[in-house]
C-alpha cells in the first residue's frame, strides 16, 4: 500500500533528500568516510543519494514491497555504487538479499548510519532498543543521523496511514518533543559507547507539509 504512495512522489523526495543530505553531511561526517547503512530505507531514496555521493551503501527494510521498489529504482547506470538492498527485520539483524541469500549485519559497522522516520515506528521500549542498535552499528569515529518529527507533547498509539490507492492501514507511532527525543538518544549513546558523547540536534521545516517540524540528531562514536 505505502509502496504505491512512495512511487508517485519518488522524484520530489529524491530532490529533497539530496538537498537535506548535502547540507547535513559535511557537518557530521568526514569526507574520507565512505560506508553507510540506511535503516528503514523504504524505496531507497536516501540510499540512492548516498550512493551518488560516493558511499558504499547498504539499505535495509522490513517491507518486501518497499525493497522491491528500491531495487527497481536503484537499477540506474548513473549510480557509481549500486546500493546493497536487504529485506529483513532490523532488531533481529536477519536479512535476505535479492537472490534470497541469508545475510547477517550484526557486528557490522558503518561510517554513517542513517535512520530517518524509523525509530518512532516502534512500540514502547522497542524504540529504545532500536536506537541502541542504530548506534551500535556506527564505526569508531563514524556518525549516526537519526530523524523524527518534533511534537509539542509526547504521545503514542495506533494511527491511520492512508495510501495513494485509498487504502488505509493502522501503524504504531511515537511522537516526541525535541527534549525527550534528544534525551532518548543521549541515554542510548551513553549505554552503547560507555561514556557521554555530544548529541547535536537540528530542527528543520518539512518542505512538503505546513507546520511540520523534523528533528535531526547526530551522534558521533568516539574513535
Amino acid at each position: 500500500m505505502l509502496a504505491g504512495t512512495y512511487k508517485g512522489t519518488a522524484a520530489v523526495r529524491q530532490e529533497n533528500a539530496k538537498k537535506w543530505l548535502t547540507q547535513r553531511l559535511p557537518a557530521i561526517n568526514p569526507a574520507e568516510r565512505r560506508t553507510a547503512l540506511d535503516v528503514g530505507c523504504a524505496d531507497g531514496t536516501h540510499s540512492r543519494v548516498l550512493s551518488a555521493l560516493g558511499y558504499a551503501v547498504t539499505g535495509v527494510d522490513f517491507s518486501a514491497q518497499m525493497i522491491s521498489a528500491a531495487r527497481e529504482l536503484a537499477d540506474d547506470p548513473t549510480l557509481p555504487n549500486k546500493p546493497l538492498l536487504l529485506h529483513g527485520e532490523f532488531l533481529s539483524g536477519r536479512y535476505v538479499d535479492e537472490h534470497g541469500t541469508d545475510t547477517q549485519l550484526d557486528g557490522a559497522c558503518f561510517d554513517l548510519v542513517l535512520a530517518t522516520a524509523f525509530v518512532h515506528l516502534f512500540p514502547p521500549e522497542a524504540d529504545d532498543e532500536a536506537v541502541h542498535k542504530v548506534l551500535a552499528q556506527v564505526a569508531p569515529g563514524g556518525t549516526a543521523l537519526i530523524s523524527t518529527t518534533a511534537a509539542l507533547s509526547n504521545r503514542q498509539g495506533l494511527e491511520i496511514k492512508s495510501g495513494a490507492d485509498g487504502q488505509v492501514t493502522h501503524r504504531w507511532r511515537n511522537h516526541y518533543t525535541l527534549e525527550s527525543f534528544v534525551w532518548l538518544v543521549s541515554l542510548a549513546a551513553r549505554d552503547v559507547y560507555g561514556t557521554r558523547v555530544s548529541v547535536r540536534p537540528w530542527v528543520v521545516v518539512d518542505p512538503d507539509a505546513d507546520g511540520k517540524l523534523w528533528v535531526d540528531v547526530a551522534v558521533t562514536r568516539p574513535s
